[in-house]
């Protein structure tokens, strides 16, 4: 298997700092490990892709995706404890390029439940939403939710998350794990089975994660 962003990849990924372009895409908000923001963003992608049967989404969907997956820590510069909710309001309160007022408070509500609390009608942020809105985020945040957890340790450990046909049916669905060689994954592989809860919920399947490592 060719594995894009692989380890050949990774340094680039690490750089401490963002680049003009990210710095630009974020709206001037500040995250406090960029290598994270991007590794969440590149698994977010690739569960987007991986379950594209499930949700049926398109590519605006999917910038909606990455940006929320990019700033979904930005919080963690107010408070680490309530950093998903100030996530929320730090996102949409900024200018972000090339994202209108309404596709920016969905990217500021997927952020905001990348963690905690499942979305609910409890919550005005989100009672606000109307139905095709709550349902774009609830699936949204199902994938956030798990790349998250996947780089639980942020040394960007999982290199590829496909799907696994022959293992997924309508009440299962098997992900393949691709890692860095001799990388131990039980921490995240503990968070991602705890944060699978809303993709349970709104997929209507439970994941299934199976683990190899790399090949070159």
């Amino acid at each position: 298997m060719t594995m894009p962003d692989a380890i050949e990849g990774l340094s680039w990924w690490q750089q401490p700092h963002p680049t003009e372009e990210e710095q630009y895409l974020s709206g001037g908000l500040q995250v406090e490990d960029w290598p994270h923001a991007r590794q969440v963003t590149r698994l977010s992608c690739q569960l987007f892709e991986a379950t594209r049967p499930l949700h049926q989404f398109g590519e605006h969907e999917l910038r909606v995706l990455k940006r929320a997956a990019f700033l979904h820590n930005t919080g963690m510069t107010v408070e680490a404890r309530r950093h998903h909710k100030h996530s929320f309001r730090l996102i949409k309160e900024a200018h972000l390029p090339d994202f209108t007022d309404r596709e920016r408070y969905e990217i500021a509500c997927i952020a905001r439940y990348h963690r905690r609390a499942l979305p609910s009608n409890d919550h005005q942020e989100y009672a606000i939403l109307d139905k095709k809105a709550r349902h774009r985020v609830s699936k949204l945040a199902a994938l956030l939710r798990i790349a998250d957890a996947f780089d639980y340790n942020h040394d960007g450990r999982v290199l590829q998350i496909d799907t696994d046909p022959a293992g997924s049916n309508k009440n299962i669905w098997t992900f393949l794990l691709t890692i860095r060689p001799l990388s131990d994954l039980d921490m995240e592989l503990e968070q991602a089975n705890e944060k699978a809860d809303l993709f349970e919920k709104v997929f209507a399947r439970k994941p299934h994660f199976l683990v190899c490592e790399y090949q070159s």
